[in-house]
């Protein structure tokens, strides 16, 4: 049996914890590239190997997915997923819009999530059929019905540089042009900030790896929102991402695609 309630407040208790160790490093801290030139730094390493010891600890059958190390086989039909800073340009370059992300599957259903906002001080938890909370308050998406009075994001410019081609890049510009503004208030901070009715939406051409979204499969429907791929299929990973406060998901799709109304 999973009790929801105790597991979100293992979930967010570790992120925390994880959170403090990153806090040590912020604003100092030297970063290294790995294989696939993505950036990683001591702090990465040190979080995630925070996080493997307390679940280690908690639930020594589970198994664990993590971004820095190698990975631990179930022997419980569960699995925690950690991304133990998501955000590490941003937090390399001492900007406080980053987390720390962990998920939780169960059977191969990722069933809890929880952001965690170290500078900031927030922690937002899920678990599907027991809601979304924000430091124990309810959280919930924005009800905005106008793509005209939309707020946007985007985890980089880079990635539409990057990662689609000229008819993504067109249909993101259409998004931009169709919405009240657009800012990269990215990765995790992004869903955070759609969770908790910020803005509406959020639209990257990659989810990135599964670390880096599984939390949000959980939260933002658990907040009353949506999250697909720009077709309107589930999730997977290195594949488009669309977050939305759910009234405005199907024409922020429509305009994506290039589809008329």
């Amino acid at each position: 049996m999973n009790d929801w309630d105790d597991l979100m407040d293992f979930a967010a208790r570790t992120v925390a914890g994880a959170g403090e160790i990153t806090l040590g490093h912020f604003g100092s801290v030297a970063v290294e590239y790995k294989g696939d030139g993505s950036e990683v730094t001591e702090a990465d390493r040190a979080a995630e190997a925070y996080v493997r010891a307390a679940i280690a600890e908690a639930f020594p059958e589970d198994g664990i997915l993590g971004e820095e190390a190698d990975e631990r086989p179930s022997e419980s039909g569960r699995r925690w997923i950690v991304d133990p800073i998501d955000g590490t340009r941003s937090f390399s370059c001492g900007v406080p819009l980053y987390s720390v992300l962990l998920a939780l599957e169960v059977d191969g259903v990722v069933s809890l999530g929880c952001v965690h906002l170290p500078v900031l001080g927030h922690t937002l938890v899920a678990a599907r059929g027991a809601g979304a909370w924000i430091d124990g308050r309810a959280a919930r998406v924005s009800e905005c019905e106008e793509i005209s009075e939309a707020r946007l994001l985007t985890s980089g410019l880079e990635y539409w540089r990057d990662m689609t081609d000229d008819a993504g890049r067109a249909g993101f510009q259409r998004l931009v042009d169709a919405t009240r503004f657009g800012r990269t208030w990215g990765d995790g901070y992004g869903y955070f900030l759609v969770a908790t009715g910020r803005v509406e939406l959020l639209a990257d051409p990659t989810g990135g790896k599964l670390w880096d979204y599984a939390p949000m499969t959980v939260i933002i429907p658990e907040a009353g929102g949506r999250l697909t791929q720009f077709d309107g299929s589930p999730m997977l990973p290195n594949r488009s991402a669309l977050a939305s406060n759910g009234e405005l998901h199907r024409a922020a799709r429509r305009i994506l695609q290039g589809e008329s109304s």
